[in-house]
């Protein structure tokens, strides 16, 4: 008969236990939503006059407290090369792969001349995109543990975290969630 009253107060201690973490894990996902950055959306004139590496870049969606990856470009002269072959034949600007300007906006300084030159590109501020990704699971327990997980679904989030300018903001909802159930123990 004591095993089966203590059966029974152990699935009662993790139900209380699985409850507080389900709070805790509530908290950090309000507390992600409220601090998390607004995203960014790069967007073009979608004409013939857009350069090659804006075009790349239109509808590019991020958090904004991260920069904008444009293609670097390079001028490719119109002519033949040492084999004899075409080089270009119509001249103009080539998108180099691998490699990326990063800008903050359309027509950032930081932007080579080339970039920034008579751009007509915007940027769309979309508040709360990145807040609509948060979520948390209901806690389960695992063996000896009770968990329940808090994540972000959104492109470079995980760069929006660690960015220089207003990163953090997910350990900080971690951190004032785990200071006010302190609190409340004591």
């Amino acid at each position: 008969m004591a095993t089966r009253i203590n059966r029974g107060l152990s699935k009662k201690v993790a139900a209380m236990v699985a409850r507080r973490v389900d709070q805790v894990a509530d908290d950090v996902a309000q507390g992600a939503r409220d601090n998390a950055p607004a995203a960014k959306t790069w967007v073009t004139d979608a004409d013939v006059q857009v350069r090659p590496s804006h075009r790349k870049a239109h509808g590019q969606t991020i958090p904004g407290n991260v920069d904008f990856r444009l293609p670097a470009m390079e001028y490719e002269r119109k002519g033949r090369g040492r084999n004899g072959k075409a080089i270009n034949a119509g001249g103009g600007w080539k998108l180099l792969e691998g490699v990326w300007d990063v800008a903050d906006r359309p027509r950032d300084p930081r932007l080579p001349y080339h970039q920034t030159v008579e751009c007509r590109c915007q940027a769309a501020n979309l508040p709360g995109a990145v807040a609509a990704g948060v979520r948390s699971t209901p806690a389960r327990p695992n063996g000896k543990a009770i968990t329940a997980t808090v994540s972000v679904e959104f492109e470079r989030v995980a760069e929006s975290e660690h960015a220089e300018h207003g990163g953090g903001w997910l350990a900080e909802a971690a951190r004032a969630a785990a200071a006010k159930h302190r609190a409340r123990r004591r």
